[in-house]
Order: C-alpha cells, then sequence, then structure tokens
C-alpha cells in the first residue's frame, strides 16, 4: 500500500470516500472494497492516530453492559434494558471470539481481579450470576475460566496483601479477558487489505471544499504535507472520523447540529511491584465508576476517567488534575502503594466519540448510522459510537446502510481477517508478552510499504516502540537512521525528525 502521488488522483471519481482512518473507518473500508465498491480512504493524519491509539486496549467480555445502572433494580424494574444489555453481551463474546482467533498476533489473554467488598455496588452472587449469563451468551470456544476466591483461598491472590480494607474485602473474581497488544496494527492490517481489495489509500490526506453537484459530490483533497490540492468526485461520503465529525458535517453545511460529542479518558503508566506482574486489575473507584489497572510491558497503565471534552482534538493530553486524580485513586485501591507524581513514566489521554444525547452530558453509547438527507445533504452517511471490538459488526452495518443507497461498480472479493505478514513477523515473541521483534529488514519493509511520514508514524503507530518505559529513547535514533536512508534525508532532516518525536513525547505523554 505505497502513498501514491496526489496528482495519481486528479479527477478520479469513486463510489464511496471514507472519511477517517481510525478502526471503524479502515473497517468500512474493507467491507466496502469487499463489497465491490471502489473505495478511497483518506485520513488527515496518520492511520489510527486519533482515538484508536488511545483507547484502554481491552478486547472487553461484555461484564460491562451486565452492570446495572444505579442498582439491580434498574434492571428488574426496566426488563428492556436488561435484554439490551444482553444482546451487546453477546455481540461482545462473539468479537472477543473471532478476534482472539483470527488475529492471534494482536491480542493476548491475560487474568482480570475484581475484588467485592462489603461496601462496594455488587454482591459476589451478582459476579457468579453475570459470567455464568456470559458463558451462555459467547461461543462455546472460548470461556471466561472465571472463579472466585473467597475466605482462606484469597492467599492465593498474589497481590492481595496490597488491597485496602481488608476487612471489607469479600472475594475477588478473577477471568480471562483479553488486550490489543497493537491497536494501530489491527487499524494498518485492515487498512492493508483494503489496499489488496483495490481501495485507494491515503493518510496526510485533508477533504475541503466538498460540493453537492446533482448526483455527485466534488471534493478538493489536500496533501497536508505539500499543500497540493487535486479534485476528485464520489457518490456517496462516509464520515468516520470520530470525534471530529461534527466538523466534517460543518464543513460541508454550516448549521448541522451536532451528532458527536468527545469524552476524555486520561491514563498514567507506572511501575508496580513485582506482585503485580502481568495481572490485570478492575476496581470501582470512588465515583463508583470502573479503573483499569493492566498489565503493559514490565509496568502497568491505569485508567481511565471519563469526562466531557470540547477543546483542541489534536492535541489531547492528560492534565496535572487528571493525573493526581488517577494517582488518588490507586492509592485509595491500594493504600500501601502511596504512589506520587514522581512514579510516573508517562500518560497519555484519548478522546472518545460517543452519540450526542440531549438528555445525557455523557452522551449515548449506542452506535448510531445518521443519514445527514434529513439535515439537506444527500448522499452523506456519518457514524457516531463504536468500541474497537466491534468493528467488524459496524463494517457490516455500514456497508448494508450503503447498498441500499448505492450500487457497487466492481466485482465483490472476500477479505482477510488474519494478520498482516509485517504483524507476523513483529510478532514472532510469546503470546503472553506485548513485545515485539525488531531488525533493521522489518523497520525497513514497514518504512517502504505502511506510509510512514514521519518518526512518529513509526514508532507509535506501526512498532509500538514509542510506548515501551523508555519512550523510543534507545531505538529513534536507529529507526531515524534507516528512514534517512530510505528516503533520501539528509543529516539536518534526520535531526530535525529526532528532535519532533522526543518533543512529541514529552508534551503529549506529560515526560519530564
Amino acid at each position: 500500500m505505497n502513498r501514491c502521488e496526489l496528482s495519481e488522483l486528479s479527477d478520479k471519481s469513486y463510489d464511496v470516500i471514507v472519511v477517517g482512518a481510525g478502526i471503524n473507518g479502515a473497517g468500512a473500508a474493507q467491507y466496502l472494497a469487499a463489497g465491490g465498491y471502489k473505495v478511497l480512504i483518506i485520513d488527515k493524519g496518520d492511520f489510527a492516530g486519533g482515538a484508536t491509539s488511545k483507547s484502554s486496549r481491552i478486547l472487553h467480555c461484555g461484564l460491562r453492559h451486565l452492570a446495572p445502572g444505579k442498582s439491580i433494580w434498574d434492571f428488574v424494574v426496566h426488563p428492556s434494558k436488561f435484554f439490551l444489555a444482553c444482546q451487546n453481551a453477546r455481540k461482545s463474546m462473539i468479537a472477543r471470539s473471532e478476534i482472539s482467533s483470527s488475529m492471534k498476533e494482536l491480542v493476548r489473554p491475560f487474568r482480570f481481579y475484581f475484588p467485592i467488598y462489603n461496601d462496594g455496588p455488587y454482591f459476589s452472587w451478582q459476579l457468579d450470576f453475570a459470567f455464568k449469563l456470559l458463558n451462555l451468551l459467547g461461543p462455546r470456544d472460548n470461556s471466561l475460566e472465571y472463579h472466585r476466591y473467597s475466605g482462606k483461598s484469597l492467599q492465593k491472590i498474589p497481590f492481595k496483601k496490597w488491597f485496602r480494607d481488608s476487612n471489607k474485602l469479600q472475594s475477588v473474581s478473577v477471568f480471562k479477558d483479553y488486550q490489543f497488544i497493537s491497536a494501530e496494527r489491527l487499524v494498518v492490517d485492515t487498512i492493508r487489505d483494503s489496499a489488496k481489495l483495490g481501495a485507494t489509500v491515503r493518510n496526510y490526506t485533508l477533504m475541503h471544499q466538498p460540493k453537492q453537484l446533482d448526483e455527485v459530490w466534488e471534493a478538493t483533497l489536500k496533501d497536508v504535507l505539500t499543500s497540493k490540492e487535486v479534485n476528485v468526485k464520489t457518490k456517496l461520503i462516509l464520515n468516520v472520523t470520530g470525534p471530529w465529525g461534527n466538523w466534517v458535517n460543518q464543513m460541508m453545511k454550516p448549521g448541522i447540529p451536532d451528532k458527536v460529542i468527545g469524552l476524555k479518558g486520561a491514563h498514567i503508566v507506572v511501575k508496580l511491584p513485582e506482585e503485580f506482574s502481568e495481572c490485570g486489575i478492575m476496581v470501582i473507584n470512588r465515583a463508583n465508576e470502573p479503573m483499569y489497572i493492566l498489565p503493559w510491558h514490565d509496568m502497568h497503565y491505569i485508567g481511565l476517567n471519563r469526562t466531557p471534552y470540547d477543546g483542541e482534538l489534536d492535541e489531547v493530553k492528560a492534565t496535572k488534575d487528571e493525573i493526581e486524580w488517577l494517582i488518588g485513586e490507586v492509592n485509595y485501591a491500594f493504600p500501601k502503594l502511596n504512589l506520587n507524581r514522581e512514579d510516573i513514566l508517562y500518560s497519555y489521554a484519548g478522546i472518545q466519540p460517543v452519540t450526542f444525547d440531549a438528555g445525557d452530558p455523557q452522551g449515548s453509547r449506542e452506535v448510531v448510522v445518521h443519514d445527514l438527507e434529513s439535515e439537506g445533504i444527500a448522499n452523506v452517511l456519518m457514524l457516531t459510537g463504536g468500541p474497537i471490538w466491534d468493528y467488524r459488526n459496524i463494517a457490516k452495518k455500514l456497508l448494508k446502510e450503503i447498498s441500499s443507497r448505492c450500487v457497487p461498480s466492481m466485482d465483490k472479493q472476500i477479505p482477510s481477517f488474519c494478520s498482516s505478514e509485517m504483524t507476523q513477523l513483529l510478532r514472532e515473541t510469546s503470546p503472553t508478552s506485548v513485545d515485539m521483534k525488531y531488525s533493521e529488514n522489518i523497520i525497513k519493509k514497514i518504512i517502504l510499504e505502511e506510509q510512514t511520514v514521519s518518526l512518529a508514524d513509526i514508532m507509535i503507530r506501526r512498532t509500538g516502540l514509542g510506548w515501551a518505559a523508555d519512550r523510543g529513547e534507545a531505538t529513534a535514533d536507529k529507526v531515524a537512521t534507516l528512514m534517512a536512508e530510505l528516503k533520501g534525508w539528509d543529516e539536518q532532516r534526520k535531526e530535525k525528525e529526532i528532535q519532533s518525536f522526543h518533543q512529541y513525547i514529552k508534551e503529549m505523554h506529560q515526560v519530564h
């Protein structure tokens, strides 16, 4: 999927232009290309450069769907909520099974520990019931391996001594879940398959000045790096830009009401005592919301706090207050840790796009495909909501919606849901590890084949080297040297890339 010259797209016509190359845009392009549509997918930044890259990286089993609102009576009084929760939980379990079996190189299993306290919002029997229900709802080939420790058996929990209020600790539920080793590579692999199926793929490409001409749209594409522009035509525009969705809509027609809101989620990364090694923990914080403590290399990342966000979308980072709040909640759950600001290796924050709901400042988790014809714009669809793990179902939904409005111009094909050869090469390590295998040959292939423009593209969104404990300090110079060799950079350009990458890490990850 080499990055073609922008001039090659001049005056081209497409069935669908997919705007946004996060996981849902990538999934949509893959399914549409397989469905016979002539597709162009673009992003004003890099692939997976937004919400996908800054998530909690959990391939959820669906437990959170079965958590009632304020109490168990919420489901009793509103049985429709319970049935909807079961439907969503089943979707989660199916997605968990599909992704963990077909893309083994991109996920890894881990043990999730959930402490139940006498003064907490949940009872042990609720967890027992929830996991029995999940096993019934999900495929038989992907067990949760649920077990609950109580009484003397609590001593088997490796980090038991660190829990708060041991006299109030009723039990600890343990189950198997999965973690995305690299959500970014999931996107890149999906994009790669889209290209194999015939889609035209281009990052760092902005759509602006779209104009509706009878039955088609004419849009100007701008290369963000060179400022060159060309015009293209399309039958339909699919807005899958997540938090940027309202901005894209306003570009096509000012005054369109907001369809999406952003919830900011911050994370901190720390080194915990050896007893926590490879263990994931879910606790209920003092706001009665779940907080995740998840293994990452020889560290743990901790998050998240969801708050409505309407700030600058391209420069999202954890604030001092958010970091302090997370530290406080960890210390509440595990007082003896006594974490402080100096223990934070780095932090990160992202924006989760959720469907706008006038009655709820936190928005709605419902996945909605908006037909903007109701707003006076024909042949424009917009997606709101959509977690990473559900991207295939969402892609199917988008394909169905587009099929009812637009006839494909090419033959249908069969998509591939396996990890790419590149990812397989990177993942020639233990399946229980998040570490990847790096060599000059692999890095060179990534540089040449995966539309890398900057050093950050490789370090953050192709290899994950920038997510390690040293934030890529040990490897940045070597990778930059390879990029300079293959892209013809002079020494000045190489040094500029290295400095830009380190500055990005310092600012966006709050490294001192």
